[in-house]
């Protein structure tokens, strides 16, 4: 009897630390906030993450690997983006002005994306970029799928192919790498710890979402303005703008999200503020009646929009709408820390969500 005592004993303090440990976890756990970032393909995810790590210096700051991916993915970008521009001129009949570049530009169409970018095929580039066929076909960009930062990286080529090229900051941010899976970035801000999950915004990718959805704290829902002239990468025939605010609607009536905070970020404003003056708004939405080149105007009638579609989902419910080019450093620290601070205002230190 005497060693039972014992035993019990000695259990009862253990018994006592595994509840203590077990109670400050539940505690820590209400300071991380699970972030979802949802939205179409092309609308600039993962140039948000990117930019957010940079911010809050997320690992230290990009590693020497990390710098070499970054170096091989924009020296890929720039062959996608001038293959295709050559495969747009052949498909839209326009020609290649320069004769002398015809036979480049098949030598390039026909390169894999991979390959060493040398000063010497940098400099055929942008021989080609600068032709007057190409630019044609270039200003015709609204009729085939195309990258949003095309023209960064062609106007970039020459530095961007050069023997001693090392990489700034922009272009990181401006790397184009097709998002696959779901990829987590821990900001840390004591106590609080922000986890942002961002997932591939292709129709092929979405799939994976479901997957995210438990225990979210908050959506960022990214939209790309420019896409109101832009064609989808896996349909041509869809406009990005429409099939974006379908699948808004898709997550704003998921039941899941009944309570869940929903960000509406309108990127690429700066894409926007160039395209408008040329472009009006009634070409995704015939009905529009506001005044062409209006920037401002038109910039209200999408978030109209998307305040309509929440309300038709969630009546009364508040959605938080932020105009940002995501390339833009100060851009995104004003919209990220306006929706850290929410968060904080949103849930008390005892997790239960404050109605909004």
């Amino acid at each position: 009897m005497g060693c039972m005592l014992s035993s019990s004993a000695t259990v009862k303090p253990l018994k006592n630390e595994v509840d203590k440990q077990l109670e400050e976890a539940q505690e820590l756990e209400k300071y991380i906030y699970k972030i979802l970032l949802l939205g179409a393909g092309e609308s600039g995810k993962s140039t948000v993450v990117k930019q957010i790590k940079m911010l809050y210096k997320v690992g230290g700051g990009p590693s020497a690997r990390e710098i070499q991916e970054y170096i091989l993915a924009i020296r890929r970008n720039v062959l996608e983006a001038i293959q295709i521009l050559i495969e747009a001129s052949k498909t839209l009949g326009v020609d290649i002005q320069n004769k002398d570049l015809i036979n480049d530009s098949e030598k390039i169409l026909l390169l894999d994306t991979n390959v060493d970018l040398t000063p010497e095929l940098a400099q055929r580039i942008h021989n080609l970029w600068i032709d007057e066929g190409i630019q044609q076909v270039f200003s015709r960009r609204n009729e085939y799928w195309n990258m949003d930062a095309l023209p960064y990286y062609l106007n970039e080529v020459l530095r961007l192919g050069s023997d001693d090229y090392e990489p700034s900051e922009e272009d990181m941010v401006m790397t184009r790498v097709r998002t696959t899976g779901i990829v987590v970035t821990e900001v840390l801000e004591p106590p609080y710890t922000y986890n942002v999950v961002d997932v591939g915004g292709q129709r092929s990718e979405r799939r994976k979402w479901i997957h995210c959805f438990d225990d979210v704290k908050a959506i960022i829902f990214l939209e790309g303005l420019a896409g109101y002239n832009q064609v989808l990468f896996e349909d041509n025939s869809v406009n990005r703008m429409q099939e974006s605010l379908n699948l808004f609607a898709e997550v704003a009536k998921n039941p899941i999200f009944k309570n869940t905070p929903i960000f509406v970020f309108l990127n690429k404003k700066d894409l926007f503020e160039e395209m408008i003056p040329k472009y009006p708004l009634s070409i995704c939405f015939p009905e529009y009646k506001g005044k062409d080149g209006d920037v401002q105007e038109a910039l209200k009638y999408i978030e109209a929009k998307y305040k309509a579609i929440m309300e038709e989902c969630v009546p009364g419910k508040v959605v938080y709408v932020h105009v940002i080019a995501a390339r833009l450093r100060m851009d995104m620290k004003i919209a990220f820390g306006e929706v850290r601070e929410q968060l904080k205002k949103l849930y008390p230190v005892n997790g239960k969500i404050k109605k909004n």
